[in-house]
């Protein structure tokens, strides 16, 4: 459901549950994006001023929040006007911000301290369209993140791992390191397996460690070409020791959840741990690091 979420690390604004892509891995269900309920622009300014003022993060997410541009407009005015020095992090895929009339009314609103995450599934168009399930959406991510960039954006670029697209995505960090665009990072995401995302797992599932090893060599290439990597949702014990120090505390601390056997980990205190979603459904083997006097 549309709304607010404060939590010690931040704020999000949950805005609407409609979207323009129909991604086969969504954490949302497919019946909660045919309802498509968003909050009317009252309630999106009176969210806004009940975020306390020391927050230094905000994000805001959906479903898609420039389908619904109208009223996300007076609401980053009134947050840039209350939160001058918080970094706001908003989840789009972007495909409205392709439209130069959308761009053009968002972009004076803009400052440093805007970072736009969005999604890219593949390497080539048809693979993009496919896992979105919406022809024309890669064009239309890619134009986005170019206007974005030469308007002098910070970008975020999020794979999402999964079967359909784990032997592409080393094409994808190679694709990323040519383009000329700055990107504040490239995140590689392991599934939240909720929504679209469970419903579709017999054919999306693949095992973080496996996920891992698909993806090595294009995240060596994208460090190399001086792109910063992050690794978001993996257990430490499904990573080669290596990309450790990539891997990120990316789980909201109310959806970790851990196995009984972590507790005897020696990386327990630093491992994210798993979204609960995962850990009910029982996907994810874990494989705890011995302590050295086991």
């Amino acid at each position: 459901m549309p709304g607010l979420m404060i939590e010690s690390d931040g704020a999000t604004l949950f805005v609407t549950e409609k979207c323009n892509s129909n991604c086969i891995m969504c954490p949302m269900s497919l019946a909660s994006r045919k309802r498509g309920l968003s909050i009317p622009q009252s309630e999106w300014l009176d969210f806004v001023d009940q975020i306390p003022l020391d927050i230094m993060h905000i994000t805001i997410t959906g479903g898609e929040p420039f389908l619904e541009y109208r009223n996300l407009l007076p609401a980053l005015e009134k947050i840039n006007e209350r939160f001058p020095d918080a970094e706001i992090l908003i989840l789009t895929n972007g495909r409205a911000l392709s439209i130069q009339r959308i761009f053009d009314q968002v972009a004076p609103l803009l400052t440093e301290r805007y970072l736009f995450a969005i999604p890219i599934h593949a390497s080539y168009e048809e693979l993009h369209d496919r896992i979105t399930q919406t022809p024309g959406s890669f064009r239309q991510s890619m134009k986005a993140i170019r206007k974005l960039s030469g308007y002098g954006a910070r970008i975020e670029i999020r794979i999402v791992g999964h079967q359909k697209n784990a032997s592409d995505i080393s094409r994808i960090f190679h694709m990323l390191s040519g383009m000329d665009v700055r990107f504040e990072v490239v995140n590689l995401v392991a599934m939240e397996m909720m929504g679209c995302a469970a419903s579709n797992r017999n054919s999306l599932w693949i095992d973080y460690d496996i996920l891992a090893q698909s993806a090595e060599k294009g995240i060596y290439y994208a460090l190399m070409h001086g792109i910063d990597v992050g690794l978001y949702n993996f257990p430490l014990c499904m990573l080669p020791e290596k990309l450790w120090p990539l891997a990120k505390l990316s789980i909201t601390l109310s959806k970790v959840r851990f196995y009984e056997q972590c507790r005897d980990c020696r990386e327990y205190n630093a491992c994210g741990g798993l979204f609960y979603s995962t850990f009910g459904l029982n996907l994810c083997h874990v494989k705890p690091i011995r302590r050295e006097n086991d």
